[in-house]
């Protein structure tokens, strides 16, 4: 969010104040992401102690305070977990917003200065986390991946004004089911990564955790920093077809929600509004890359999966 979302300096206090017993010294707005329904601000406390203050007014997904601070308890310290309240809840409520609290970590977090120790790093981290059994009886909201498309299929459908029916489970989507699933980050790129001065490695935003197969965690490992990064990780063995799959949804899925930013979001300012248009050409140079990559795991398809998907282009 690049302007300050709707909620007064003095609530945002007063909900620090009861809710964690958090009186800022300062509150400061940081106009980063790409998530319009979301703000960021740097909070400083009377002790000198700074925070991480996130608010949204998405519907609440519990997974994303819940499972960070699972790993974090389990011993994954790079996990950035939510700050407990005063009653040991993970979030507050404000009004129509959520309220969550992370500890501030001074580092970068920019596409671009990544070192190869640090992939490695990462692929020790996500090595760790994909071995992280659940606890008994689980998250109870925690995503799981199906691998159906028809939801994008219905987007694109409803937006080109078409309502023909879609078609049913196909030969790729059937190849993908019996794939074991672990606890994946889902939006593993640089932006989540920060790196601090000591040159440790946290992951932040775990907005979209969910259970799915290994290889979803895999989208953003490439060239030149993929050997360092599985380096850390260790051997493993990647299934082609589920990379392909999550390369191919990752470029529908940021077209799909750019797209309704700039065409359906008229409750955003100009300022907002404008910088959508923008990164939509971003999206469509970055998703390049996406192609690319989706072309280069294609080419292990299995020869069947591989003829299907031309045919159907």
């Amino acid at each position: 969010m690049r302007e300050p979302p709707r909620i007064s300096e003095e609530n945002l206090r007063a909900c620090l104040q009861d809710q964690y017993d958090l009186s800022p010294v300062t509150l400061t707005f940081l106009p980063l992401g790409h998530d319009y329904d979301a703000g960021m601000y740097r909070v400083e406390s009377e002790q000198g102690t700074a925070y991480a203050l996130k608010v949204t007014s998405r519907p609440l997904y519990e997974p994303r305070c819940l499972v960070p601070r699972y790993l974090s308890d389990q011993g994954i310290a790079s996990a950035v977990a939510p700050i407990p309240t005063r009653s040991s809840a993970l979030w507050a409520r404000l009004s129509d917003w959520t309220v969550i609290v992370y500890p501030w970590i001074s580092g970068e977090s920019s596409l671009t200065g990544m070192t190869n120790e640090q992939w490695k790093q990462v692929g020790t981290i996500f090595q760790r986390i994909h071995q992280v059994m659940l606890p008994p009886g689980g998250f109870a909201s925690l995503r799981k991946e199906t691998f159906d498309p028809t939801e994008y299929v219905r987007w694109v459908r409803a937006f080109e004004t078409q309502h023909d029916h879609t078609q049913g489970r196909g030969a790729s989507e059937r190849a993908l089911r019996p794939l074991p699933c672990v606890i994946c980050h889902a939006d593993l790129h640089a932006r989540n990564l920060i790196r601090n001065r000591a040159g440790q490695v946290f992951v932040i935003d775990w907005d979209e955790v969910m259970l799915a197969p290994k290889e979803r965690d895999f989208l953003f490992v490439r060239p030149p920093h993929a050997d360092a990064f599985f380096q850390g990780y260790g051997q493993v063995e990647i299934d082609w077809v589920a990379l392909t799959y999550f390369l191919w949804e990752r470029v529908v899925q940021d077209l799909i929600e750019c797209t309704h930013n700039v065409c359906f979001r008229d409750d955003w300012g100009d300022e907002s509004r404008a910088e959508a248009v923008q990164l939509l050409d971003v999206i469509l140079a970055e998703n390049r890359g996406h192609i690319d990559a989706a072309y280069q795991a294609s080419a292990h398809l299995p020869r069947d999966l591989t003829v299907h998907s031309r045919k159907s282009s």
